[in-house]
C-alpha cells in the first residue's frame, strides 16, 4: 500500500511537471506562471533598477514575467499584441515599461498601487484632465503649432483666441510638459526703436542760349524792289536758333531791330539759367518686435488700372503703386546685444503715366548689416547724375568768329540726385531687463570691419568737403564762401563722430583743425583737434604736420599773451 501510495504521488509530480513545460519558453529569460490580470501586493519603488534580456517574446507572455518577477499590479485587455527583442540594463521599472509598451503602440499609466496597459498613451478616462493655460505674450494660434510634438498622441489642444489662451486634454504629466515648455517660450518680445533719416538731395543747373531772326518784305503794290507786275510779292522768312532745350521755359527777349519802308525785322533772343536745389528730408521713427518688418511710406498711392483676360471676358481692377521714400527694416536681436537687420530703402517719383500703368523712377538698395544697439549705419552712393548738352550753329556762318555766336544755339542740362540714408536701432528694454542685464554683462571683444559700404561713404565726404573748401561742383553752387566752409566742417565732423574705426578719420581730423585755424583763426580749438590727433592717432601719416602747426599755434597763443600783458601794464 505504501508502495502504491508512492508511485501515485511520484506520478502526479511528473503530471505537474508536464502540466507546466509548455510555460517554460526557451524565448525568454525570465518567466510568468501567473495568469494575465494577476495583482501582487507591492509595486516596486521607481528608484529601484532591474535587468532584462528579451528576444523575439511575445509581448503577453514579458508583461506576465515582468508582473511575477517584479510583484508589479498589471490590469491588461485581452488582446495584448506585439513582439519584444531588447535587453536593457540598470534600469529602473517605469523606462522598462516604457521602452516595452512604447515598441508596440502601447503605454502605461499608474493609478494608485493598479498599473494600467492601454494602447496609445494610457486608458480613456484615468488622469486625462481638461486645462486652461492662459498665454501671455505668445499668440495662442503659434503656440500650439510650437507645442503640437509636446503633447501625448492622445491629447488635444484647442485655443481660445478671446482669452488667448489654450485648452488642453491630456495627462497630468504631459500637461506639466507643456506648462515648462511654455515658461521658456511664453516671455516677453524684445522690441527695437528704429530712428532712420533718409536725406534725398537733388542739384540741378539749366542753361539756354538762342537766337530767332524774323524777316518780313512786302511791297505795298507791285513785286519785289518796285518792279511792275499785276501778283503781290512778299519775302517772309523765319531763321529759328532758339534754344534746344526742352526742359526750360521762358527767358526770352523779342525786339524788332529792322524798319524799313514796306520791311521788317525782328530778332527774339532766348537766353536763360536756372539754377535748383532741393533738400528732401525724411526723420521718421518707428518700434517693431524682434523679427519682424517696419515699414514706413512717406508719399503717395498712385491708382492704375490692371485688365485680366478671362474666359468670360476682361475684368478691369483698380491697382496702387507706392510712390515716395519708402523704408523697409526687419531687425533681430541676438543675445550678445547686437542687431542684424535687412534694409531696404527706396526713393521713387513718377516719370509717365502710361496705359500699362505707371511708368516710375527708382532708386534702391538691398542689405543685412549687423550692429551694436545704438550705432548708426549709413547707406549712401545712390546717386544718378545726367549731364546732357546740346550744340547747333549754321553752316558756315556760325564758323565765323564772334559774328558766328549769333548764329549758334546751345544748352546744358546738369543733375545730381543722392540718396543718403542713416539708421540707428536700439533696443527697448523693460526695468527689468535693465536689471538683469546690470547683474550678469558680458565681456566681449568687439571687432571693427572697415566695410567697402564705409569706404566708399567716407571718401564721398572728404571727397564733397573738398569741393565745398574750394568752391568746387554742384554742392557749391550758389553758396558763399562762409557757407561753404560751415557745410565742409560739418562733413569732417560727421566722419569723425559717425565712422570712428575708419582709417581716414585722422584726415578728416586735420583737415578740420587746418580749417579752423585758417579760417576761422580759432587758435583754442584748433590746438585742441591738433592734440587730439597726435594722442589718439599715433601711426598717422598727418603726425609731423600736426606738430607744426601745433608749434605755430603755441607761439602765436604766447605772443597774444604777452601782448595782453603789456596792455594791462599802466
Amino acid at each position: 500500500m505504501k508502495f502504491k501510495k508512492a508511485l501515485v504521488i511520484l506520478l502526479a509530480f511528473f503530471g505537474m511537471l508536464l502540466a507546466a513545460y509548455p510555460l517554460l519558453s526557451a524565448e525568454t529569460t525570465i518567466l510568468s506562471a501567473v495568469p494575465q490580470a494577476t495583482v501582487a501586493t507591492a509595486i516596486p519603488e521607481k528608484s529601484n533598477t532591474i535587468t532584462i534580456d528579451y528576444k523575439d517574446a511575445d509581448l503577453s507572455e514579458v508583461l506576465r514575467s515582468l508582473a511575477y518577477s517584479y510583484n508589479l499590479n498589471l490590469v491588461t485587455p485581452k488582446d495584448v499584441k506585439g513582439k519584444v527583442d531588447m535587453s536593457l540594463v540598470d534600469v529602473s521599472v517605469d523606462e522598462a515599461l516604457s521602452a516595452i509598451l512604447g515598441t508596440n503602440d502601447y503605454a502605461f499609466t499608474r493609478k494608485g498601487n493598479l498599473i494600467y496597459i492601454t494602447p496609445g498613451p494610457g486608458l480613456e478616462g484615468i488622469d486625462v484632465v481638461t486645462e486652461r493655460i492662459p498665454l501671455r505674450f505668445l499668440v495662442a494660434s503659434e503656440a500650439n503649432t510650437l507645442l503640437q510634438k509636446v503633447i501625448s498622441p492622445k491629447g488635444d489642444m484647442k485655443i481660445n483666441e478671446s482669452t488667448n489662451s489654450l485648452v488642453i486634454t491630456d495627462f497630468p504629466d504631459s500637461i506639466e510638459k507643456v506648462k515648462k515648455v511654455l515658461a521658456a517660450i511664453d516671455i516677453a518680445p524684445i522690441q527695437v526703436l528704429i530712428e532712420a533719416k533718409l536725406v534725398d538731395i537733388t542739384e540741378k543747373n539749366f542753361e539756354n542760349f538762342g537766337i530767332t531772326y524774323t524777316v518780313d518784305y512786302k511791297p505795298l503794290r507791285g513785286g519785289l524792289f518796285n518792279r511792275p507786275t499785276k501778283i503781290q510779292e512778299e519775302i517772309a522768312d523765319t531763321i529759328n536758333m532758339a534754344g534746344p532745350s526742352t526742359t526750360l521755359n521762358g527767358g526770352q527777349m523779342k525786339m524788332t531791330a529792322i524798319t524799313f519802308k514796306n520791311a521788317t525785322g525782328s530778332v527774339t533772343l532766348d537766353a536763360l539759367i536756372q539754377a535748383n536745389k532741393a533738400h528732401v528730408l525724411a526723420s521718421p521713427s518707428i518700434t517693431t518686435l524682434n523679427g519682424k518688418e517696419a515699414r514706413i511710406i512717406i508719399g503717395e498711392r498712385y491708382p492704375y488700372f490692371e485688365k485680366t483676360q478671362t474666359t468670360t471676358g476682361t475684368i478691369q481692377s483698380t491697382k496702387f503703386a507706392d510712390i515716395g521714400t519708402t523704408l523697409r527694416v526687419v531687425p533681430r536681436v541676438s543675445p550678445d546685444g547686437w542687431i542684424t537687420m535687412t534694409v531696404h530703402p527706396e526713393v521713387s517719383s513718377l516719370t509717365a503715366a502710361l496705359d500699362a500703368g505707371p511708368r516710375i523712377s527708382t532708386r534702391e538698395a538691398d542689405a543685412t548689416i549687423r550692429v551694436k544697439d545704438g550705432e548708426t549705419i549709413v547707406i549712401g552712393g545712390l546717386i544718378r547724375r545726367e549731364d546732357n548738352r546740346i550744340n547747333g550753329k549754321m553752316p558756315i556762318i556760325g564758323d565765323i568768329p564772334l559774328l558766328g555766336w549769333l548764329f549758334k544755339k546751345s544748352s546744358a542740362d546738369l543733375s545730381t540726385t543722392e540718396l543718403v540714408v542713416f539708421i540707428t536701432p536700439r533696443i527697448v528694454r523693460s526695468p527689468e531687463d535693465i536689471d538683469k542685464a546690470k547683474l550678469a554683462m558680458p565681456v566681449e571683444a568687439a571687432v571693427s570691419i572697415d566695410g567697402v559700404g564705409i569706404r566708399a561713404t567716407v571718401n564721398k565726404l572728404l571727397e564733397e568737403a573738398t569741393d565745398l573748401e574750394h568752391g568746387r561742383g554742384l554742392i557749391s553752387l550758389d553758396k558763399d564762401k562762409e557757407t561753404r566752409m560751415v557745410d565742409a566742417n560739418e562733413h569732417y565732423k560727421q566722419i569723425i563722430a559717425q565712422f570712428p574705426t575708419s582709417d581716414k578719420v585722422d584726415c578728416a581730423l586735420y583737415r578740420q583743425a587746418l580749417n579752423v585755424y585758417n579760417y576761422y583763426h580759432d587758435l583754442t580749438l584748433a590746438k585742441e583737434l591738433f592734440t587730439r590727433l597726435l594722442d589718439n592717432y599715433k601711426n598717422s601719416s598727418y603726425l609731423s604736420r600736426s606738430r607744426e602747426k601745433l608749434e605755430q599755434i603755441n607761439r602765436k597763443i604766447a605772443a597774444n599773451e604777452k601782448r595782453l600783458a603789456r596792455q594791462k601794464k599802466p
